[in-house]
């Protein structure tokens, strides 16, 4: 006997689908989070403060706002992640060239070091359970184009 799925129940599993999704990427984020926690010379970040800095990297001479717009902080939080990230040698604030009254931020040499070790911890971490690069290629692509829609074009 053949079994016929509805649409309901098809649009249904993908709902499923996404959660489950959702689930693994925050199980997997623990996961390597702790790992951090025993490797050398790599500066430990807060949750906050990774949202923060991958931004940056991602978009240097961001301001301060459109940082805490992009990643969905208060301003205060934003702050005070700000100033944390400065404080490690992580970020420097400018003043934008266009505007002497605004500021942009952007990474610091230690923040390339640092992000150049996290890398090769995690690539290490998951080389040996990855046997397919390909597919990994496309999720991380997917996984992207996912961040930017929630996070929105840059400012």
């Amino acid at each position: 006997m053949t079994e016929t799925v509805t649409a309901a129940e098809a649009g249904a599993q993908a709902h499923a689908d996404l959660a489950d999704l959702a689930a693994a990427v925050l199980v997997l984020a623990r996961r390597i989070h702790a790992e951090e926690a025993h490797a050398e010379g790599i500066v430990r970040l807060s949750g906050v403060e990774v949202l923060v800095m991958h931004h940056i990297d991602r978009h240097p001479g961001v301001s301060p706002s459109a940082v805490a717009a992009a990643v969905g902080l208060k301003a205060s939080n934003t702050s005070a992640a700000v100033r944390s990230l400065e404080a490690q040698g992580l970020l420097e604030r400018r003043k934008a060239q266009a505007d002497a009254r605004c500021v942009e931020l952007w990474p610091t040499a230690r923040s390339a070091e640092n992000l150049a070790s996290l890398r090769d911890l995690w690539r290490g971490l998951l080389a040996p359970h990855v046997d397919d690069l390909a597919a990994a290629g496309v999720a991380t692509a997917f996984l992207e184009r996912v961040d930017e829609a929630l996070t929105g074009p840059a400012s």
